[in-house]
Formats: structure tokens, sequence, C-alpha cells
């Protein structure tokens, strides 16, 4: 169905995490998982890596399972890059329900 979503909103939380990536693979996508708790399966996930790493880009975060988000890094170089461990922040919604409005 095409058209524009409409739902509620019932959770809204941002929570920070100390986390290590641990990205190695070159030109390439790679998926690492992270504990952050009161996320579940459903939930729209955005993440904040707060700092700049050469060549790492995040470009896909979801709930995975029950408190645990996976991130999707890419590595548009040819080596390998580990970023260094910080705290990230996750803004975690999550919809009541969701329907489908068609439009013309």
């Amino acid at each position: 169905m095409a058209g524009v979503f409409l739902g509620n909103v019932v959770f809204v939380t941002a929570v920070s995490v100390s986390y290590d990536a641990n990205v190695t693979v070159t030109n390439t996508t790679q998926e690492s998982t992270v504990t952050v708790p009161g996320v579940r399966v459903g939930d729209f996930v955005m993440v904040n890596k707060p700092s700049h790493s050469t060549g790492i880009g995040i470009v896909n975060a979801r709930a995975s399972a029950a408190d645990t988000v996976a991130i999707t890094y890419g590595n548009f170089t040819g080596s390998a890059v580990n970023p260094a461990a910080e705290t990230y922040l996750f803004c975690v919604i999550r919809p009541d329900s969701v329907t489908g409005a068609a439009q013309a």
C-alpha cells in the first residue's frame, strides 16, 4: 500500500550506551549489535555516534531483539577501520500502531 503512514507514538526516550563498534571489514558493510536497555522489536531506532571516524558511516539501525540494537556500518576504505570505544546516543520511538492511509 502506498501512502502516508499514520499512528500514535506511545514512547520516546534517549539512551546513552558505552560501546566499542569493532568494525574491521573493508569496502563493505558490517552489522554489530549493542545492548540498549528497554528496546523492543518494532521500535524505531536512531543512533548518534559522537565523533567522526574517517571512512566509516552508519547506514542503518534496527531493534533486532529485546534490549538489542543492530547497527550496520559501512567501511568505504580499502583498509580496516576500528573506531574508538565511546558513548553512543540512541533515540528510541515506540509506535502504538501504524495504519496506512492511501494517497491518490
